[in-house]
């Protein structure tokens, strides 16, 4: 199925994560994230938005370990808050509760800064700049495009109401996935899944949107060539959940992976759900909205 695109409308819904201490993580993304915990049993805690029920962070505790060595997966999740003055709020919430500030960072498309969960996830905080600034054909020199760092002054200097709770409307942006192999991700998740490319000015990072977006999966290359494949009872990323507009964009998905032989991969007919896992052994959950 030559020259496949994947739908113009898929986006991520939600990030799944394996947990060692579930309250301690409920506690963090509630108070510190600012998301609203909508479901909880013994096991399994669902973070989102209250207005809308929006899941976008599903905490399962396991029996499992801290992986001993360095592991594909997860570098971080990015939270898309709605303008500037919260994305300024936000940092400032972090900052009152003693939260560790990752980095702070400007491109051609955002403002953000990263965080880190109790057990080591990402957590990025984002603000889209205007679309009229990115979303233009040729508007970002994607091949010189770098982000570069800066002080945080520049986001705390606008500032909406107190960071209290995650507004409406948030969503999960992208996700930053750690890799070994930058060659053979590009070809599963650009000629299998139908992403489109979008280059940048570092050799080991690439973007990958759909549609119009700037980019909905980010992939960092590291320099661990052992870089070890993740496995079911390691903490961390358990699955990133994708959002296909209707069974018919489902269809060509699947027609479009057996037809690049990328054939390893199972889909629940009746819920249509498509499981499918990366050469990273990242697990990708694919549904219909």
């Amino acid at each position: 199925m030559s020259g496949y695109i994947i739908a113009d409308e898929t986006r991520i819904r939600y990030v799944a994560l394996k947990v060692k201490d579930l309250q301690a993580m409920v506690d963090f993304y509630t108070q510190i994230a600012g998301l609203a915990l909508l479901k909880r049993s013994e096991e399994v805690a669902y973070l989102g938005t209250r207005q809308n029920q929006e899941v976008l962070v599903t905490l399962h505790k396991i029996a499992g370990h801290t992986p001993k060595a360095p592991t594909a997966g997860l570098e971080h999740m990015a939270i898309l808050l709605p303008d500037r003055n919260t994305l300024g709020s936000a940092l400032q919430h972090m900052v009152d509760n003693g939260i560790a500030i990752d980095g702070v960072f400007e491109n051609s498309y955002s403002q953000t800064f990263i965080i880190h969960d109790p057990e080591g996830n990402g957590v990025e905080f984002a603000d889209d700049k205007s679309a009229s600034e990115w979303r233009t054909p040729n508007a970002i020199d994607w091949h010189n495009e770098r982000t570069e760092t800066i002080a945080q002054d520049v986001l705390l200097k606008h500032q909406g109401d107190k960071y209290a709770a995650a507004p409406a409307g948030i969503s999960i942006g992208h996700v930053q996935l750690r890799v070994n192999n930058l060659a053979d991700t590009a070809k599963f998740y650009e000629a299998g899944l139908g992403f489109s490319v979008n280059n940048d000015a570092d050799p080991k990072q690439l973007f990958l949107a759909a549609g119009d977006y700037h980019h909905h999966i980010g992939i960092n290359l590291t320099d661990d060539e052992h870089l070890a494949k993740p496995v079911f009872d390691e903490y961390g990323l358990d699955y990133v959940n994708l959002i296909l507009p209707n069974e018919s964009a489902m269809d060509l998905l699947r027609t479009n992976l057996d037809a690049q032989g990328f054939k390893d991969y199972d889909y629940n007919s009746q819920f249509h759900y498509l499981q499918v896992t990366d050469p990273n052994g990242i697990n990708l959950w694919f549904a219909i909205a």
